[in-house]
């Protein structure tokens, strides 16, 4: 009897120390946090058969995307070796889908700043980025949260700009002009593509298998422009919007894009094995104005001939920096019209007011 007490008391504790060690790990999986670092500081780039030094993240352009689950706990290590103040926007987005310490922080040079993002649920793609206008061209990347462990074949698209002058002073140019914020050159992550000079070695491809299926997400970084985004001969199923699933998914030739806004589409490699361009831009039709185009390559693995060039995708032709003084003379056309219907009108009326009246005739009715 005592050997069966002390098997029973030994079973018990087993099972309580088994019970408190789930616990425990649950808890820690519940509660996990990743630590990212990230170093503000200037790197020398060259874009455009130039080299000028720009201020990034870990040295890089576009900066590093975080990555993220549901339920946990991001903590970012920011530290500014730059010579101004870096404020650093993080990761807004529609509901109360995560929690963090302050939605913007203050960095001062030679200062470091720790914050802890919480992620509640959902899926999506948010994006950070620098407050300061002139300091958010270059210091910003994607920021994805996953809604689960596991493969996940997604690719952060970041469409930005490029300037061959600094961009601080740019900024100042817009401001004393009242003008728009024209950049020299769009990026895809960061490489402005085969339109334009000096740029056809380092356009970012993206290597693909026939038949698997591929989550792009797309962030519009630029500074002041919607862009429209699509990929030649390949469909897009838009699922989420601005780091939240939409409830009709819809499938599309090409996405637009207003200003900070974010899209994951999923598309499959489901042509033949060839290049395709991937294609953003402002204004674009068939002929591809080179000053208003990015372009990004589709690899498709495999032993083939590609084309060359790669197959454009066709997008709407859209110019949303329209010619005021045309606009100012076709209102002047139109007011034109206006103004000699209305002479017309008032002639008329002159002319019949003094038309000639015939008298009018009486007539005496006799009472029968």
């Amino acid at each position: 009897m005592a050997f069966q007490k002390q098997a029973m008391k030994a079973n018990t504790s087993l099972v309580l120390v088994i019970f408190f060690a789930v616990q425990y790990t649950a808890s820690t999986q519940n509660n996990r946090s990743t630590i990212f670092h990230f170093v503000i500081e200037e790197t020398s780039f060259e874009r455009l058969c130039q080299s000028k030094k720009i201020l990034t993240v870990n040295g890089q352009f576009p900066g590093p995307t975080i990555y993220a689950r549901a339920g946990e706990t991001v903590v970012l290590d920011v530290e500014n070796r730059g010579k101004d103040n870096v404020t650093i926007f993080c990761c807004k987005r529609e509901g109360k889908h995560l929690k963090s310490d302050q939605v913007n922080w203050l960095i001062e040079p030679g200062f470091k700043v720790r914050k802890n993002i919480t992620i509640f649920d959902k899926e999506g793609t948010l994006w950070w980025h620098a407050m300061n206008i002139w300091q958010s061209a270059t210091v910003h990347g994607a920021f994805i949260v996953h809604s689960k462990p596991g493969a996940t074949y997604d690719i952060p698209i970041i469409l930005g700009e490029w300037w061959k002058k600094d961009v601080k002073e740019a900024v100042l140019d817009y401001i004393d002009s009242g003008g728009d914020v024209n950049s020299d050159a769009f990026t895809v992550n960061g490489q402005p593509g085969v339109f334009y000079p000096c740029s056809n070695n380092g356009i970012f491809r993206v290597v693909v298998n026939t038949g698997k299926t591929y989550l792009l997400r797309v962030v519009n970084a630029a500074m002041s422009k919607t862009l429209y985004f699509g990929i030649a001969r390949h469909n897009l199923t838009v699922v989420a919007m601005d780091g939240s699933p939409i409830t009709k998914p819809f499938t599309t030739d090409y996405v637009k894009l207003s200003i900070q806004q974010s899209a994951d589409c999923i598309f499959e490699a489901n042509q033949q094995p060839n290049y395709y361009y991937m294609v953003a831009g402002t204004n674009v039709g068939q002929t591809h104005d080179m000053n208003k185009t990015t372009t990004a390559i589709i690899e498709y693995q495999g032993n083939y001939t590609p084309s060359s060039p790669p197959l454009l995708p066709l997008l709407p032709n859209f110019s949303p920096n329209y010619d005021k003084s045309s606009s100012r003379n076709y209102l002047n056309v139109i007011m034109t019209f206006v103004i000699l219907g209305l002479l017309f009108c008032t002639a008329l009326v002159v002319v019949w007011n003094r038309r000639p009246r015939r008298p009018h005739r009486s007539a005496m009715v006799t009472p029968l």
